[in-house]
């Protein structure tokens, strides 16, 4: 990722979570009296300072509406996609990373529909085809928009012939694992609502040329204790609101993952990132996922979702063939 604008460094120590407890001895006192100076001193300062911290009001504000949009954005009511993962080690050198080992290959297909009363759920089926041994592999997930209601992840698992549901240990705590073995953690393809975080204005930025505004994310206290992120830096691209980066740090303020939207593309009148790069800088591994085949409003019933089209493969390739072609 690249350097920030000049007026504020993402990399530099996060403001403080406003959720987070503050520390023992970290609360203001009050002036000494008879310090004569040191009183004309803060109310000079005070003075000076009023019309910045007056502007800086907005700020909170800023943030909130270009979140908002980021989220709401327009992403289609049904997609359908064909999707490969190319996950490997990494080395780093001059700035590019190149796999250091021998890199492992994926594809699936993905679909995925809007539901509920005012279609602000969100249901999703992936399924792998390649390699030969996983074929069958399914992952399936359920987002919610009110607050309190968690997403809910199945995996399929065919030699198994198991469904199992991803959760976590407790009720609140991180889930663990990734999805189909890549760098893109359970939590990361969960959907984002305006309720779980609270966000910051940073500043602006170009992304591969495309301006950028740079939004901080820390997560509220109901979201904190079920993620393993404690904050997070988003550019998000001025004109589409996709997000062209990110940076993750976990819960002691490091840098655990950077993610990468590049190739964007419009299909169907909604823009869509073709490749998602994902570095896990704490295992020095890399994913890359392409979309090889992506369309956008095709007509899916929802019957498509259910355990059924998870479990059963003749069901699942006649549902799914009929979406492909």
């Amino acid at each position: 990722m690249k350097p920030p604008s000049e007026s504020r460094d993402p990399k530099r120590v996060a403001t403080p979570n406003p959720f987070s407890r503050r520390e023992k001895g970290g609360t203001f006192s009050p002036l000494p009296t008879g310090e004569g100076l040191g009183v004309r001193v803060a109310i000079m300062l005070l003075v000076f300072t009023l019309p910045v911290f007056a502007q800086n009001l907005k700020e909170p504000e800023k943030a909130k509406e270009i979140a908002r949009k980021m989220i709401k954005r327009d992403d289609g009511k049904t997609s359908y996609n064909r999707t490969k993962v190319i996950t490997c080690a990494f080395d780093e050198q001059g700035g590019k990373r190149k796999c250091s080992g021998q890199a492992r290959t994926k594809s699936f297909e993905s679909i995925s529909k809007d539901i509920g009363p005012q279609l602000e759920d969100t249901i999703g089926l992936s399924i792998i085809d390649d390699p030969a041994d996983e074929k069958g592999t399914a992952f399936l997930q359920k987002d919610y928009e009110v607050p309190g209601k968690d997403t809910e992840q199945w995996m399929y698992l065919p030699a198994l012939k198991k469904l199992k549901r991803v959760v976590a240990e407790t009720s609140n705590s991180p889930k663990t694992g990734t999805l189909f073995g890549s760098e893109i953690a359970y939590e990361d393809i969960e959907k984002v609502r305006m309720s779980d975080y609270v966000y910051s204005y940073l500043g602006e930025e170009n992304v591969d040329g495309r301006p950028c505004y740079i939004l901080e994310s820390f997560p509220t206290a109901y979201r904190a204790p079920k993620s393993s992120y404690g904050r997070g830096v988003l550019w998000v691209d001025k004109a589409s609101y996709l997000v062209l980066k990110s940076d993750s740090y976990d819960r002691q303020n490091r840098l655990v993952k950077t993610f990468f939207s590049k190739d964007l593309e419009v299909v169907g009148g909604v823009a869509v990132a073709k490749q998602l790069i994902v570095v896990n800088h704490k295992n020095r591994r890399m994913s890359l996922m392409k979309l090889e085949k992506v369309k956008i409003n095709v007509p899916i019933p929802e019957a498509r979702f259910d355990t059924r089209a998870v479990q059963d493969s003749a069901f699942r390739e006649s549902q799914m063939g009929a979406v492909r072609n």
